[in-house]
C-alpha cells in the first residue's frame, strides 16, 4: 500500500491531533484521525499510511484491534504507541502486540517532529 504521505492517529481524544498536524504538514504529510478500529481500517484501505500513532488512553479494544491487524502485515507502516508514563502495563502491551515503540505522552510531544522526520519523505 502506498501510504507514504499519510499519518493516521488512532485516538478518541482530539488533544494530540493539532500537535501531530502541526509537525506533519510542513513535512508534506496528511494527517487523519480514526476514533475506532473500523474507521481506521476504512482510512487505511483508502491509501495506507507511513506512520500510525496509537493513543493508549483511548478504548483498549479499539487500539488493540488496529495494532493486531497491522502487526502481521507485510510492508506495514511504522506503529508508535503513546500513553501515560505511569501506565507501564499499557506501554508494554502495545509493544508486545506489535508496536515498533511505545513512548510517553511527554515524549510524543517533545519528539513528534523528529519521529515524523525519520520517515521516508513523501513524494510531492
Amino acid at each position: 500500500m502506498n501510504g507514504n504521505g499519510r499519518i493516521i492517529l488512532v485516538a478518541q481524544d482530539l488533544f494530540f491531533l493539532p500537535r501531530v498536524y502541526n509537525a506533519a504538514a510542513p513535512q508534506g504529510y496528511e494527517v487523519m484521525q480514526a476514533q475506532t478500529a473500523d474507521r481506521f481500517h476504512d482510512a487505511y484501505a483508502e491509501g495506507g499510511a507511513a506512520l500510525v500513532l496509537v493513543d493508549l488512553a483511548g478504548d483498549a479494544g479499539e487500539w488493540r484491534a488496529v495494532v493486531e491487524r497491522l502487526s502481521g502485515e507485510a510492508g506495514r507502516p511504522r506503529i508508535v504507541a503513546f500513553g501515560n508514563h505511569a501506565d507501564e502495563e499499557a506501554l508494554e502491551d502495545a509493544v508486545a502486540l506489535g508496536c515498533d515503540s511505545a513512548i510517553s505522552n511527554a515524549e510524543l510531544s517533545r519528539d513528534v517532529v523528529k519521529i515524523i522526520g525519520s520517515l521516508e519523505q513523501p513524494a510531492r
